[in-house]
């Protein structure tokens, strides 16, 4: 751990300590000012013997964030990771005074207080340690407090998007050197500790042998820094597994995914409950752009073709950006459409003719009101009719032209395990990435199959609708 971060760690405790104090002392007199809401207040507490409580309790919930890791911290950390486990902590820290008082009023006389308490200490605590956050980000641009770190050999992982990550200092590191693994690798990483300049190592090539990795495994323990690795897709999935005896013989089986059983519930709920949400929050939108779209070209608003899917193909719908005599499908510019985007093949921008799927840059065949629809996303609000009927999820792997689909559905076969969704991981990496390659993509993918959780939605379509609003948007058309 950087010095900077031990400094910062023991900030923390009495920043949060001091955000609590405020939210107990503030709750207290609220509670003063809210009897026309919550009643009259039954039990008087002296404002001593409340803060010897308060006390009490901040020392409960400092000892809660200890157990939760929150005063383990890094510059490199997620700080939207961070801010869930104070809400967390903050729950179970109050969870358990309201056991110990809520039914009790002689021994704490207000319920509002409690949860007044709950919610503000959220609300301060995120802003003292976003506060910490900031400030330790302007030490980042001073060259204060960074990760030296050290990239070994992109070798068929493009480095571009590890060194976009990497090379931005808000996430706490300097890319100090750059290495292809070769016989001198280990003898130039020895004269780079020498000198101090690394304190992490990112192996990115996930095609080195298993004798190199250990290599590098043990020179960075020899000498105490971190290693971490770009996996392949193997080793994405081994996380997975689970071991069990049968009559005394140990079976280690893959799991499928955590979507399997009540997974797949929840799931469902989430899907139900935030389209529902969204088609009713862009039903204004949705008459707009259906008429904009026909002042703007000829045909049908609603664009709809076959995508492959979880359960089979199903009717895929979005609003056209096309010209409708140059679409494919049923209904549309037939074989005259057809023969124009065979020959988009050859300018295909990921993978050329023999790529798994067309994406072309300036593709002639989009209207300029289809240009807009699709940078802004807006196309893709009929999709959450989708996702109600059940086609689709709202977090997945994207949802591909049936004759793309048919050259790496056998290869690719784990993808179409679950529905195709709206938003993903891959759909996020491609705002800041557009020509994402495929690999890549397919990585992505594979990872949020095998690593699915609740949370990780939550998480995905939050950023996802950070992007779509307060993100750069790419001056690419696609």
């Amino acid at each position: 751990m950087k010095k900077t971060e031990l400094i910062f760690n023991v900030i923390s405790i009495p920043v949060d300590a001091l955000m609590l104090l405020l939210a107990g002392v503030v709750s207290f007199y609220l509670r003063g000012d809210f009897t026309h809401v919550v009643g009259p207040i039954a039990f008087r507490l002296d404002f001593g013997e409340f803060l010897s409580l308060v006390y009490k309790i901040i020392f409960l919930l400092l000892l809660t964030f200890a157990a939760m890791g929150l005063y383990n911290l890094r510059g490199t950390r997620r700080l939207h990771q961070e801010l869930g486990r104070v809400a967390v902590g903050i729950s179970l820290g109050l969870l358990v005074v309201m056991l110990l008082f809520f039914f009790n009023q002689s021994i704490f006389p207000s319920r509002f207080i409690i949860l007044a308490t709950w919610a503000l200490g959220i609300i301060l605590v995120m802003a003292g340690r976003l506060i910490l956050k900031l400030v330790q980000l302007f030490l980042f641009e001073k060259n204060i407090g960074l990760h030296k770190l050290v990239i070994i050999d992109g070798g068929p992982v493009n480095l571009e998007v590890i060194e976009q990550v990497f090379k931005n200092r808000r996430h706490g590191y300097e890319v100090t050197a750059e290495l292809n693994f070769n016989e001198m690798a280990l003898e130039r990483l020895a004269v780079l500790c020498e000198s101090g300049r690394v304190d992490e190592i990112l192996q990115a090539n996930s095609g080195l042998s298993d004798d190199v990795n250990l290599q590098l495994v043990q020179f960075a323990r020899n000498r105490g820094i971190k290693f971490s690795f770009v996996p392949n897709l193997f080793e994405v999935q081994r996380n997975i597994i689970e071991t069990e005896s049968l009559n005394g013989v140990p079976v280690i089986s893959l799991k499928n995914t955590p979507l399997d059983g009540w997974g797949k519930v929840v799931k469902r709920i989430l899907d139900v409950v935030a389209a529902g949400f969204c088609l009713v929050i862009t039903s204004p939108l949705f008459l707009l752009i259906y008429i904009v779209i026909q002042l703007d070209s000829p045909g049908k608003a609603i664009y709809s073709a076959k995508r492959g899917g979880r359960y089979g193909d199903f009717w895929f719908y979005k609003f056209r950006t096309m010209y409708s005599h140059l679409s494919v499908g049923e209904g549309y510019g037939g074989s005259r459409a057809e023969q124009i985007r065979r020959e988009l093949w050859k300018k295909n921008n990921r993978g050329g003719e023999q790529g798994p799927f067309l994406k072309v840059k300036d593709d002639p065949r989009v209207t300029k009101f289809g240009k807009f629809l699709r940078r802004s996303k807006l196309d893709e609000i009929p999709q959450f009719w989708n996702v109600l009927k059940g086609d689709m999820s709202m977090v997945g792997p994207r949802a591909h032209v049936l004759d793309e689909v048919q050259k790496y559905k056998s290869r690719y076969a784990r993808m179409f395990s679950i529905k195709p969704g709206i938003f993903g991981l891959s759909q996020n990496a491609q705002a800041s990435w557009p020509d994402l390659p495929f690999e890549e993509e397919i990585r992505l993918n594979i990872l949020y199959i095998e690593n699915w959780s609740l949370w990780l939605d939550v998480k995905t379509l939050a950023k996802s609708f950070w992007l779509l609003f307060f993100g750069s948007k790419t001056k690419d058309n696609y």
